[in-house]
């Protein structure tokens, strides 16, 4: 298959572990050598592979793939020891459509789409990570120049202010949220803790509407 080259080695034992419960096909296998866990495998109800995570120690270690529904590769992403470490890669019908590149797990994760319309892939997802763990903005969106969700972490948890857009660019009812810590709190505690915790994004009107002016790594990526 082009661009899947197995992190899991040859000479593993494969052996079913779950399968479908509307049928006996696997959906499930773990791959073994010489009594250590060093793969997981998850198929499709055709029997085409849906992802494959090798393992060493207990941990990623090796290109983590997807696949989509006619087996054709979505995404390969190195891993070493546990955090996403290299060149990650993202496919549609085997064309390259995007990379990033991540170190020790820091970095900036990028999801692509491809447009309907003119089949340009274009930004859908931007994140930033630390040490494997969500840290900074994320960012998601529904068309070329307008935004979808906003969100803001430290650490895995939502720190910042939480923002989601309807199809029409209007602010959903609820929102904006605003979090501390991953704890909800309301604005106005929100607005004191700002004055004290230079990690919380500041709130500004102007950023209920969805469009950004995003940073330079952000920004070059959004045709």
């Amino acid at each position: 298959m082009k661009h899947y080259r197995s992190s899991i080695p040859k000479a593993a034992h494969e052996r079913v572990v779950a399968t479908f419960l509307t049928g006996p096909q696997k959906y499930m296998t773990r791959c073994t050598l010489n009594g250590e866990l060093v793969g997981i495998r998850f198929f499709h109800k055709t029997g085409d592979l849906e992802s494959e995570r090798p393992l060493k120690n207990g941990r990623l270690h090796g290109n983590l793939y997807f696949f989509d529904t006619q087996g054709k590769l979505i995404s390969a992403e190195p891993f070493f020891n546990g955090l996403a470490h290299g060149v990650a890669k993202q496919f549609d019908d085997d064309r390259l459509i995007g990379t990033y590149t991540m170190k020790h797990g820091t970095g900036l994760d990028l999801w692509r789409s491809v447009d309907p319309v003119d089949g340009i892939p274009r930004l859908h997802e931007a994140r930033y990570l630390k040490d494997g763990k969500w840290h900074g903005f994320e960012w998601v969106w529904m068309g070329r120049n307008s935004l979808h969700l906003e969100r803001h972490f430290s650490s895995d948890l939502q720190h910042g202010i939480e923002r989601w857009w309807n199809s029409s660019g209007k602010m959903r009812r609820g929102y904006p949220r605003y979090w501390r810590e991953g704890k909800q709190v309301t604005k106005r505690q929100y607005l004191s803790a700002c004055a004290k915790d230079p990690t919380l994004p500041l709130f500004r009107e102007e950023d209920n509407g969805p469009q950004r002016k995003f940073p330079p790594e952000v920004a070059m990526h959004c045709v």
